[in-house]
Formats: structure tokens, C-alpha cells, sequence
């Protein structure tokens, strides 16, 4: 894997898949930081849909949290590739396509999506990666992406960000 000057080579082999265990701890230290910010997004919404229709009002407020949930994981995501629960467990998000990069917004959007469906189907995307070869849940597979393993020393490598057409 290539990382900008500041960080060794690194050798894509060194990665190991994430385990459903690693992955759910890093997605319960997740849900804590994001409902803390959920909580605080939310405060100013009653004065700005305070006078709507109730059906405008509620498909507002819904848009409006989903897109703050969007970017609490996509920022990250695309900038190294760790959200903090994932820096915390040592573990990071890459692109199968390219491994030696962040990931593209689409696939942020891809991923994000494959993660709605799969708590919709009640964690069955997530389950799923406790029995795929490669450990990969949908949201994985729908948006050509892995979560692998860090090992040793290797804790917060610094993915190549190159300017994406799509930003």
C-alpha cells in the first residue's frame, strides 16, 4: 500500500480481514460519538420546521439527520479511511480497487446506503460478514470496499487522498 512521505510502505498482505467481533466493537463506540452529535444537530430543528405541513416537517427532520449521519462517516471515510470507533479498534476502511487510496464520496455513498439496508434487515448486512471468506458485509460488497486489521505498530496510516472528480 502506498502512503504519502510521512508514513512507511506499506505491504497490502499486512492486512488481515476485520472480525464481526472488532467490527461491532467499532460500531458501538460509533453509535455513542454519533447520537452525542445527533443531540446536538438536533437542538436547532424545531425553530426551523416549527410552521411546516406535519409530512414536510417529519420528511425534513429525517433528511436532516440521515445527511449529518452521512457525514459523520463519509468525512472520515474519505480523508483516511478511519471514523474514531475505527481508530479506536485498529482497524481501516479501504477500497478493494484501489487499496493504496481513500475512498471515493460514491462509494461513502454506496457504503452508507448498504449500512441503512442492512440495519434495515435487521443487522442480517452485518451478520453476513461473520460468514463471507473475506469477512465482508453488504454495504462491503455494494460499495467495493474492506475493513481489514492493522497489525503491530501499524496504527493510523495515511491513505493517499487524491482530488476525486466527484467531490
Amino acid at each position: 500500500m502506498k502512503l504519502d512521505s510521512q508514513s512507511p510502505i506499506v505491504n497490502p498482505e499486512q492486512f488481515v480481514p476485520c472480525s464481526l467481533m472488532r467490527r461491532t466493537a467499532a460500531m458501538i463506540y460509533d453509535f455513542i460519538l454519533l447520537m452525542c452529535i445527533l443531540f446536538i444537530a438536533w437542538l436547532p430543528m424545531p425553530l426551523v420546521t416549527e410552521y411546516l405541513n406535519p409530512f414536510i416537517d417529519r420528511a425534513i427532520r429525517l433528511l436532516y439527520l440521515l445527511a449529518v449521519c452521512f457525514l459523520y462517516f463519509a468525512w472520515p471515510w474519505c480523508r483516511g479511511g478511519q471514523t474514531l470507533g475505527m481508530r479506536s479498534w485498529n482497524i481501516l476502511l479501504i477500497s478493494s480497487i484501489k487499496p493504496e487510496y481513500a475512498i471515493t464520496p460514491k462509494q461513502a455513498l454506496l457504503r452508507f446506503t448498504g449500512s441503512v439496508l442492512s440495519w434495515a434487515a435487521l443487522g442480517a448486512g452485518f451478520l453476513i460478514s461473520g460468514f463471507h471468506p473475506q469477512k465482508l458485509a453488504w454495504h462491503d460488497l455494494m460499495s467495493d470496499t474492506r475493513i481489514v486489521r492493522l497489525s503491530g505498530g501499524l496504527r493510523t496510516p495515511r491513505l493517499h487522498n487524491p482530488q476525486h472528480k466527484d467531490c
